[in-house]
């Protein structure tokens, strides 16, 4: 079973422009939340994503869309998901998130250093804004406990991201 340190190595060590995003990355900023999974935001181009792709098999990881471009999955806008076959982690490569583009997320990103690996890890606000564009039900909860833990003030998400609410019939 592959190990978070692992994950983190390949990643890190692929060669691709990316940010760790999602709850997974949230505890860079001490969020006790946890997952068994991680979720990177690649910068969509197939040669980074390409890399990615490739640091993740060497692991012996296998991905869902093996037989698929890179090229094709940044332009069906398809996450590649790999699983381990001898159930640890599993790792979510997105090239488009709901909330922020990946310029905007890589121009604000911070590089941490976890158990001696750099990784780069898009903002907390970026974090939460991805959660809230996404609109998923179970993403309230993990808002909600984001902010719970880690005591940032949050407003509304700016209008490019927020859900428009449909006119009232008179």
């Amino acid at each position: 079973m592959l190990t978070y340190l692992e994950i983190l190595r390949a990643m890190s060590g692929a060669g691709a422009d990316y940010a760790w995003i999602g709850v997974s990355a949230a505890g860079v900023y001490g969020s006790t939340l946890s997952s068994m999974d991680f979720d990177f935001f690649i910068r969509p181009e197939a040669a980074h994503l390409d890399r990615a792709r490739t640091a993740f098999r060497e692991l012996g990881m296998i991905g869902l869309h093996s037989r698929v471009s890179s090229d094709n999955l940044i332009l069906m806008e398809v996450t590649e998901m790999f699983t381990d076959p001898n159930g640890g982690p599993s790792v979510d490569l997105l090239t488009r998130i709901s909330g922020p583009s990946f310029a905007t997320v890589w121009r604000n990103h911070e590089v941490h250093t976890f158990q001696g690996v750099q990784m780069c890890v898009a903002s907390l606000r970026h974090i939460i804004e991805s959660k809230q564009a996404a609109g998923r039900a179970k993403d309230i909860y993990t808002i909600k406990r984001l902010i719970d833990d880690l005591g940032i003030e949050l407003k509304e998400a700016p209008a490019k991201y927020a859900t428009r609410k449909k006119a009232r019939r008179k």
